[in-house]
């Protein structure tokens, strides 16, 4: 399940990001990906990545056992988290991020 690393699919407030264990790279990347399904609202604000798209990439990527499933979820979302939190604080600051 090893996907090459392209710095392109991350936003610019994580391009100083420490550097992950490589058994991590692919939730990274997988988030990456996931993001551009995430429903953007009338007044720009970002959501969640849909729950229907981190299934559907598991599919893809034959992640099929409960366990892996749910920690794959997991990964996704605690990345989410940080990223919907850190939008909604750059769109607080004037400027942006």
């Amino acid at each position: 399940m090893e996907m090459e690393h392209d710095p392109s699919f991350f936003p610019a407030f994580m391009a100083e990001r420490p550097e992950l264990w490589p058994h991590l790279a692919f939730y990274s990347e997988a988030f990456a990906d996931l993001s551009a399904d995430r429903q953007l609202g009338a007044m720009g604000g970002a959501g969640q990545v849909p729950w229907s798209s981190i299934d559907r990439y598991a599919d893809r990527y034959e992640i099929d056992d409960l366990d892996d499933f749910d920690r794959f979820r997991r990964m996704i979302r605690a990345q989410d988290r940080i990223y919907l939190e850190h939008m909604a604080k750059s769109s607080r600051q004037p400027g942006g991020e």
